[in-house]
């Protein structure tokens, strides 16, 4: 069996020409979780990965440090055009972690292929030998176990040198291969190695890469946008399974500290705010929500802190007592399909979302008024309470206009083709401040 390189690209029809060249012997997805499925099973020969980092159904960073803890010494290429003149940029990454290059997606699969030959490490062969138990076990990597050039086809990840440099074949204490495994193996093949301190690098080069990538104009706003994106599904997935906790809310607080800081960077000459937007209002409501109420703060000169701590926590949790009703998660249902009962619970949920917040968390007071509040509308036509007037705090009407404005822009593809149907059935229920200040950043888009 031949071993197969993996590719993750967000566009179906670079996927479908690389799997027709292929023959069919390329892994190729749209889903970076699908592709660990591949990395983490030792089935799976896999002689190099081409990714796409334009994905936000996980985040690229950590999918690098998964990959690289199961198959350290395996080469990585990065699909982007922009890096490609970017020498400095791709220069730094390549000499400090296992991604060995760039593609802008429209080379042939032979072309990309014949890159893995040049990056794939040399094995070295060691004299087998079967294993001490009593041996102490000490900086020990698991390595993949593949020649794509050879043909030699190897059934699982192993082992390296230890602190003095000599081979071995154990593993660590949580290695992912039985010991028994391992010693029964050890009979059949030989080894590849790499040192532990090359890992140990490769992973402070990516958390730092990470840490200071927004902020770095080098890299394509494509990026930044899909890291966000990807960490606001991890707090999605908090919140439902864990409620409103103390590291709940400090995540939510480092994802919109992220966004804020991403917004302030993005470049809107180029269309990659409409980008991000878009990518908000597929993502799910409560990025879109967020998203939108730091650029309308922006506009109206809110203070930065102030916006996020209310406003943004607002928006993440707004939705937190639809997802685990008596009926199920609402959220997942559109209104028009709820029952009598449903739809009678589903008008209560500000007041009990804040209700949900105030009991189990410590966040201000303002900020559960904004919670109940969040549909509420400045002529009182809103609910639960029909609040209105100057009894509407001004932050509410902006969550409140905000998510009247997602409701009917989750039936378009793109927030630009909404905006009509919003400036004529949306903005008349609202504040002129508030009307301008939307109009003013749909002007940026």
């Amino acid at each position: 069996m031949n071993s197969h390189p993996v590719f993750i690209h967000h566009d179906s029809d670079v996927l479908n020409r690389i799997s027709k060249e292929s023959g069919g012997n390329a892994r190729v997805t749209q889903s970076l979780v699908e592709a660990l499925r591949w990395v983490a099973n030792h089935e799976e020969d896999i002689s190099g990965i081409f990714l796409c980092p334009d994905n936000t159904s996980f985040s690229t960073f950590e999918f690098l440090e998964i990959t690289m803890n199961y198959r350290p010494a395996i080469p990585v290429f990065l699909f982007e055009k922009t890096l490609l003149t970017n020498n400095d940029s791709a220069k730094r990454i390549q000499n400090n972690t296992f991604i060995k290059g760039y593609f802008a997606g429209t080379e042939s699969y032979e072309t990309l292929v014949a890159n893995l030959k040049p990056n794939t490490p040399n094995p070295v062969r060691i004299k087998r030998k079967k294993p001490r138990p009593e041996q102490e076990l000490l900086n020990f990597t698991a390595v993949p176990i593949s020649d794509f050039f050879s043909g030699e086809r190897f059934p699982c990840d192993l082992y390296i040198q230890n602190t003095e440099g000599k081979m071995s074949l154990f593993a660590e204490k949580d290695a992912l291969i039985a010991h028994k495994y391992i010693e029964n193996l050890a009979e059949k093949i030989e080894f590849l190695y790499i040192q532990s301190e090359l890992l140990a690098r490769q992973q402070k080069t990516l958390k730092e890469t990470l840490a200071g990538m927004i902020e770095n104009k080098d890299f394509p706003d494509s990026w930044k946008t899909a890291e966000v994106m990807a960490k606001s599904k991890q707090l999605l997935s908090k919140i439902k399974n864990s409620g409103p906790t103390d590291p709940v809310l400090d995540f939510a607080r480092t994802l919109l500290s992220d966004l804020q800081r991403l917004i302030n960077n993005i470049n809107t000459e180029n269309g990659s705010l409409l980008r991000l937007i878009n990518k908000a209002l597929t993502s799910d409501r409560s990025l879109f929500c967020a998203s939108l109420s730091i650029l309308i703060c922006q506009q109206l000169k809110f203070e930065k802190r102030t916006t996020l701590e209310i406003l943004g926590i607002a928006s993440v949790l707004q939705d937190i007592s639809l997802y685990n009703t008596p009926f199920g998660n609402l959220t997942e249902r559109k209104l028009e399909s709820l029952s009598e009962n449903e739809f009678k619970y589903y008008l209560r949920h500000p007041i009990l979302s804040a209700d949900i917040i105030s009991h189990q968390t410590d966040v201000p007071q303002v900020t559960l008024q904004v919670l109940r509040q969040h549909h509420e509308r400045k002529d009182r036509t809103g609910f639960p309470n029909h609040t209105g007037g100057t009894q509407l705090h001004p932050m509410a009407e902006i969550l409140s206009l905000i998510n009247a404005c997602f409701d009917v822009s989750s039936k378009y593809s793109n927030q630009k083709d909404a905006y009509p149907e919003i400036e004529r059935t949306i903005f008349p229920h609202y504040s002129e401040a508030m009307v301008d200040a939307f109009k003013k950043i749909h002007s940026r888009l």
